[in-house]
C-alpha cells in the first residue's frame, strides 16, 4: 500500500494541512483581502485566477458593438487623392482604395456625454473608445517629469504599494534568495538628512553604512567604488565647455558615495523596474545582473529609479546628476568608433558579445535621453532634441536596423540559444524604441523625424511572455507558442507591417493575427502613423493623399479592438509590477490624436483655405521645447467635445 503523502505545511491561521507549498500559499489568500485578479470586462475582483476565468466566461459586462467612429466618408476628396503615395503604399489595389471609409469629421460626434454613459459599462482602461476623451495626453502633455508616463492614480497606487512591502520585510535584507541575484529591494538603515541644495528632508542610507559593507559582505560595493571613480575621472577632466556644473570636492563625493551605495543601488533599482520599466521594456531583466553591468547603463536606471522614489528626497539628490551621467553615457566608447566597413564579427560567441555591447550602449543613451527630456533643465531639453538624439539615431544605423531571429534555431533551449536569443531581442526593442522617441518628437514637438518608416526593417519585437520569461526553457516553451503567429511565421519586419495594414483592408483573419502581435508593436505603428502623416502634410511639391494612412488608422482600430492585453491576468504586486503593461497602453490616445491631425489637415484642404491665417492651435512652429501647440490642438478638441454635449 502506498503511504499518504506527509502533510507538513500547516496554515497559520485555521491550522489547516497541506502537502504542498503552492497549495497553501493559494489557501492563505482565502483568508486575507487582497483580491489580485480582476476580470478584464467588468473588472470585479477574485482572490484566484481560476475563478476569474470562469467568471468571464459568463460575464454579461460585454462592451458595446457600436462604432461611435462612423461618419459620413469624405467621398469627393477621394476621388482627388492619388494612391501611389511613395515606396511604402505601393501595390494599392485601387478598387480596394475606392472601398475604405475615411476618417470621421472633427469634432467626433461621440461626445463626452456618451463617454459618461459608457464608464457605466465599466470598460476596460483601454477601450479605444474611452481613449477619446485624450485625458491622458492631456496631462503628458502639460506635465513635467518621469512620473508623466503613467497616470497620477496608477503611479500613486503603485508608490503606495510599494511603501507598504518595505515596512513587510527585514529591513536587514532577509531575502537571501534576491540577495544572490544582486535583487535585494530595501535592506540598509533608512535615516533623514537636510539636503545641502534644499535644506528639505531627504530620505537615504545612513553614511556610517557605507563602511559597515566591505568587499566580502556586499557584492555591489565594489561598484559602488566604480562608480564614483568614475564620477570622480568625468567631472574632474571636464573642459570649460563641459554640460557639467559640479565640481569635486568632498561634499560631492559623499553625495555621490551616498546615493550609489550598494543598499540604495537595489533599492532604487527596485524602482526603476516597477515604475518606469514597463513603459520601456528593453533591458532583459532576468539577466540583468547590477554587478556586471555597464557601469553608465547601471547609473542611469538608478537614477530614473530614484526619480521616481516613494520617499521624499531621493528625486532631489538624484537630480543633481543628471548632466553628470549624460556626459557619462555619451562618453562611452561606442561613440568613438567608426562605423565598421565590414562584417561583424564572424565567430558566433564574439559577434554576440559586440553586439550585446552596442545594444547596452543604445539602452544607456535611449534612457538618459528620456530622464533628461522630462527631468532636466531647458537647456538639457533642448541639447537632447538637436544633438543627442542625432547621436543616437546614428549609433542604432551603424548598429544595423535590420536586427531580427531569423538564423535563431528552435532546437534546443540552451543557455548559449537563450543568450543568442535575449541579446537579438534586446537589439530588436532597442532599435524600436529609438524609432518611438524619434516619432514622439514629431508629434510632441513638430520636430522633422529623423528615422522614415521604410527603413524600419528589424523584425518586429517577440511577445512579453519570452521576453520576460526567467530560464532558457520557459522561453523556448513560449516562443514555440509565438511561432505559429503569421507575423513570426512570415518575419514580418516593422516596416513589412505598417506598408500591410495601409494598403487595403484587412480580413477578419488577419486582423485576429496582427492583434497578437502585442502592445509594444501595435503602439510602433500607430507612431509610424503619426511619422508618414508629418511627411505628408509638409509636402508642398506633390498632392498629398492621406487614404493609405486613412486605411492603416482603420485598421489599426479593429486590430486594438480583438487586442489581448499580455497583462489580462498580471496581478498587481510589487514582484511582478514590472510585467505590466505601462505608457504602451496610451496607444489609443495616440491614435486618437493621429485622426484629429488627419482630419483637420483634410478640412483644410476641401475648405480651399491654404492661404487664409493660421489657427492659434495649429502646429506650425517646428522643433519646439514646449508642447503647448499639441497640448493647445488637444485642448480645443477637447472644449468642442463638451461643448457639443452642452444642451442648447
Amino acid at each position: 500500500m502506498h503511504s499518504k503523502p506527509h502533510r507538513q505545511w500547516q496554515c497559520s491561521v485555521c491550522f489547516a494541512h497541506f502537502s504542498r507549498m503552492e497549495h497553501l500559499r493559494r489557501h492563505l489568500k482565502s483568508h486575507d483581502n487582497e483580491r489580485s485578479y480582476a476580470c478584464y470586462l467588468c473588472r470585479r475582483t477574485f482572490t484566484r485566477k481560476d475563478a476569474m476565468k470562469r467568471h468571464e466566461k459568463t460575464c454579461k459586462a460585454q462592451p458595446s458593438p457600436i462604432d461611435p467612429l462612423s461618419t459620413p466618408d469624405y467621398n469627393d476628396q477621394r476621388e482627388h487623392d492619388k494612391y501611389h503615395v511613395e515606396a511604402l503604399f505601393q501595390g494599392t489595389p485601387k478598387d480596394e482604395v475606392d472601398d475604405i471609409q475615411s476618417l470621421p469629421e472633427i469634432p467626433s460626434p461621440l461626445d463626452f456625454t456618451a463617454l459618461d454613459r459608457l464608464y457605466s459599462q465599466e470598460l476596460p482602461p483601454d477601450s479605444i473608445v474611452l481613449a477619446g476623451k485624450l485625458e491622458f495626453l492631456a496631462y503628458f502633455t502639460s506635465a513635467r517629469g518621469m512620473a508623466a508616463f503613467l497616470d497620477q492614480d496608477t503611479l500613486q497606487r503603485r508608490q503606495k504599494m510599494h511603501l507598504e512591502y518595505e515596512t513587510q520585510i527585514d529591513i536587514c535584507g532577509s531575502d537571501c534568495e534576491e540577495k544572490s541575484r544582486g535583487y535585494v529591494s530595501y535592506s540598509g538603515k533608512l535615516y533623514t538628512l537636510l539636503d545641502p541644495l534644499t535644506n528639505f528632508p531627504a530620505t537615504t542610507i545612513d553614511p556610517s553604512m557605507i563602511h559597515l559593507d566591505s568587499e566580502d559582505s556586499d557584492p555591489l560595493f565594489l561598484k559602488t567604488q566604480e562608480i564614483v571613480h568614475q564620477f570622480q575621472a568625468i567631472i574632474g577632466t571636464k573642459s570649460d565647455k563641459s554640460i557639467i556644473k559640479l565640481d569635486w570636492d568632498l561634499s560631492v563625493q559623499e553625495s555621490c558615495s551616498i546615493l550609489f551605495v550598494p543598499q540604495n543601488i537595489r533599492r532604487f533599482l527596485e524602482y526603476f523596474w516597477s515604475f518606469w520599466y514597463p513603459n520601456c521594456p528593453i533591458v532583459h531583466r532576468p539577466s540583468f545582473n547590477p554587478q556586471t553591468a555597464p557601469t553608465a547603463l547601471l547609473c542611469v536606471m538608478i537614477i530614473i529609479g530614484a526619480c521616481l522614489s516613494p520617499h521624499d528626497g531621493d528625486a532631489v539628490l538624484a537630480k543633481m546628476w543628471l548632466d553628470s551621467v549624460e556626459e557619462l553615457v555619451f562618453s562611452n566608447e561606442a561613440f568613438q568608433e567608426k562605423p565598421a566597413m565590414g562584417p561583424t564579427p564572424t565567430v558566433l560567441e564574439n559577434q554576440i558579445e559586440w553586439q550585446k555591447k552596442r545594444v547596452e550602449c543604445m539602452q544607456m543613451t535611449y534612457l538618459v535621453c528620456s530622464l533628461q527630456k522630462r527631468e532636466g533643465s531647458m537647456e538639457a531639453q533642448t541639447r537632447i532634441r538637436r544633438y543627442r538624439h542625432a547621436t543616437m539615431v546614428t549609433l542604432a544605423r551603424d548598429t544595423g536596423l535590420s536586427a531580427s531571429h531569423r538564423s535563431l534555431g528552435q532546437k534546443d533551449p540552451s543557455l548559449s540559444w537563450w543568450r543568442e536569443f535575449t541579446v537579438e531581442e534586446e537589439l530588436i526593442r532597442s532599435l524600436t524604441y529609438v524609432f518611438l522617441i524619434d516619432a514622439a518628437l514629431t508629434v510632441l514637438h513638430n520636430s522633422p523625424p529623423r528615422m522614415v518608416v521604410s527603413e524600419l526593417q528589424m523584425g518586429i519585437a517577440c511577445s512579453e511572455e519570452c521576453f520576460q520569461a526567467e530560464s532558457a526553457t520557459e522561453c523556448f516553451t513560449a516562443l514555440n507558442n509565438w511561432k505559429e503567429a503569421v507575423s513570426w511565421r512570415d518575419r514580418f519586419s516593422v516596416s513589412a507591417v505598417v506598408r500591410k495594414i495601409c494598403q487595403s483592408s484587412l480580413d477578419d483573419h488577419l486582423v485576429y493575427e496582427f492583434s497578437r502581435l502585442g502592445t509594444l508593436n501595435l503602439f510602433t505603428i500607430v507612431q509610424s502613423l503619426h511619422s508618414l502623416t508629418f511627411n505628408l502634410q509638409n509636402s508642398i511639391i506633390f498632392e498629398s493623399t492621406f487614404t493609405p494612412v486613412q486605411t492603416g488608422l482603420e485598421n489599426w482600430r479593429r486590430i486594438w479592438n480583438v487586442r489581448v492585453p499580455e497583462d489580462r491576468y498580471m496581478p498587481e504586486h510589487p514582484q511582478t509590477i514590472w510585467k505590466k503593461i505601462g505608457f504602451l497602453r496610451y496607444a489609443p490616445e495616440f491614435w486618437h490624436l493621429a485622426r484629429i491631425i488627419v482630419a483637420r489637415i483634410q478640412s483644410e484642404s476641401l475648405d480651399e483655405q491654404k492661404l487664409a491665417p493660421r489657427s492659434p492651435v495649429e502646429l506650425f512652429r517646428y522643433d519646439h521645447t514646449d508642447m503647448l501647440d499639441v497640448n493647445g490642438l488637444i485642448m480645443e478638441y477637447r472644449r468642442l467635445n463638451l461643448n457639443s454635449s452642452t444642451p442648447t
